[in-house]
């Protein structure tokens, strides 16, 4: 990563099955050469990680990693969940954000010690590493906890829950209730059981059973002795529901998890889409209206730096930032062709006149890091090359393709027009010398993952690993074992 200006990190711990700490730390970063551009993830560490999990000690092993890898002043941003110790490892030097609560209900968020709890030297200490780096929340983690505060404030599907989660129990440990399910309806059909750190699994599971018809899931449980799991007329009709509001929270968070794709561009189109998906819902639903009010609030609420930006929403009066304001994800959003600018027409629910003025605010963003970076490029007229070189059409493999001008303003302009659903990383790849300007602002922001998925599969590969026959294994053969899995080409 030696010639690689922007990098941006993804951090978690991790504690395998024997209770041993992890740090993990990845990097991602797009790299390009002539025709193409990449993008790039790496494992830097999954070290171990001895003692008390503090801010203090997190940022000191982080600390370690970046010199390993020469890249302290290459960071530009870090993604990590909502716990109290990560926010307060890497926001204490520029607390940005007012964050989301975690599960841990005791942490106080809005903590005004929160950087004072440390030592003098250790504040010089974070201060000096972390001084450009911007801490972002992870986009899976908040939607969960969005998704989390929907179902909590909802009564209405309670039951229909409940009884799913039964049936799913009984399918994964009654080998005579399974015989009975699977000759009605085949050995490949089954109900899979709900991860309560994973919302999207019960969506699974819930879609699961609606596969299954509701007669023919009446007669087996009837005629395996189970009559308490049958689903009533509305308790089915409930679960038809939850799967249509629920849905596109489940494409946001595959959207948002991928590592050799970009993501960070999808966290505002689908915020907001979320957003409008609620509002058109609040008329149709029949038993679910508690639901989808619960959860159009808690998505402001969560993502309240977005509303805030699209002038959706207005300013805390506390003074505090709200969560997701970084203009990060309004200028990723705008520089991938897919979105382009097309979302403030689509989901940005204000008057017209107002969606002028944040279309002009969004550009403004772009081209204020554009002009940092500018270096102009002379146009190159076609004419000049015309009856140069040698043989009949050597004029034509000689032409070069005109620079569309030499400002941001003009790139941005022509940017918007062939804008049109493409690849972004083809895109750029094919653009980069036509929009050189805007190309080194997409190449900063698109390079930073929208959640924290990225370690979190780390840690994965070290559960598969450390399978129970091989417990005894070593944190250090652990750590080469995972590292050699996570960066095998």
């Amino acid at each position: 990563m030696s010639n690689i200006n922007h990098v941006s990190v993804t951090v978690d711990i991790w504690s395998d099955r024997k209770m041993r700490g992890f740090l993990g730390v990845t990097a991602h970063y797009l790299e390009k050469d002539e025709e193409r551009i990449e993008l790039k993830s790496n494992l830097l560490a999954c070290d171990r990680f001895k003692g008390s999990h503090t801010a203090e000690r997190i940022c000191e092993q982080f600390e370690a990693v970046c010199d390993e890898y020469s890249i302290k002043n290459k960071i530009d941003y870090i993604i990590s969940d909502n716990a109290a110790n990560m926010r307060k490892a890497f926001t204490v030097c520029f607390p940005t954000e007012q964050e989301d609560e975690d599960v841990d209900e005791e942490d106080d968020l809005d903590d005004p010690e929160l950087w004072h709890d440390l030592s003098l030297e250790d504040q010089e200490t974070v201060d000096a590493a972390l001084a450009k780096k911007q801490r972002l929340q992870c986009f899976a983690h908040t939607l969960q906890l969005v998704v989390g505060d929907g179902l909590k404030e909802t009564k209405g599907t309670t039951s229909s829950l409940a009884k799913l989660s039964k049936l799913s129990s009984l399918l994964h440990t009654s080998t005579t209730f399974k015989d009975v399910f699977d000759a009605e309806f085949g050995e490949q059909r089954g109900i899979p059981a709900a991860v309560t750190t994973r919302w999207n699994s019960t969506l699974r599971q819930v879609k699961a059973v609606l596969r299954c018809e509701h007669p023919k899931l009446c007669r087996v449980l009837e005629k395996a002795g189970h009559k308490e799991l049958l689903f009533t007329a509305r308790e089915w009709n409930v679960l038809k529901e939850l799967v249509d509001i629920m849905n596109p929270f489940g494409e946001a968070t595959d959207l948002t998890q991928g590592e050799k794709i970009v993501t960070i561009s999808s966290v505002v189109p689908s915020v907001l889409s979320l957003n409008h998906h609620l509002e058109k819902l609040k008329p149709q639903v029949c038993f679910l209206s508690s639901l989808v009010r619960s959860l159009q609030v808690s998505l402001k609420k969560r993502f309240g730096g977005i509303f805030i930006n699209v002038k959706m929403a207005t300013l805390t009066q506390d003074g505090t930032t709200a969560p997701f304001s970084d203009p990060v994800y309004l200028k990723a959003a705008a520089l991938d062709p897919a979105f382009s600018l097309m979302w403030i027409d689509h989901h940005v629910l204000v008057s017209l006149e107002v969606k002028a003025e944040v279309l002009q605010h969004v550009k403004e963003l772009i081209l204020r890091e554009a002009v940092e970076t500018e270096q102009p490029t002379p146009c190159v007229d076609e004419q000049e090359n015309l009856g140069q070189g040698e043989g009949l059409f050597a004029a034509y493999y000689k032409r070069k393709k005109k620079d569309v001008g030499t400002t941001p303003a003009l790139q941005l302009s022509h940017y918007l027009h062939i804008a049109d659903g493409q690849n972004v990383l083809l895109f750029w790849a094919m653009n980069m010398k036509v929009l050189p300007s805007l190309f080194k602002v997409a190449i900063t922001v698109l390079a930073v993952p929208a959640s924290s998925a990225p370690v979190e599969r780390v840690f994965s590969h070290g559960g598969i690993i450390l399978r129970p026959h091989r417990a005894q294994m070593s944190d250090r053969l652990l750590t080469n074992l995972v590292f050699c899995k996570c960066n095998a080409l």
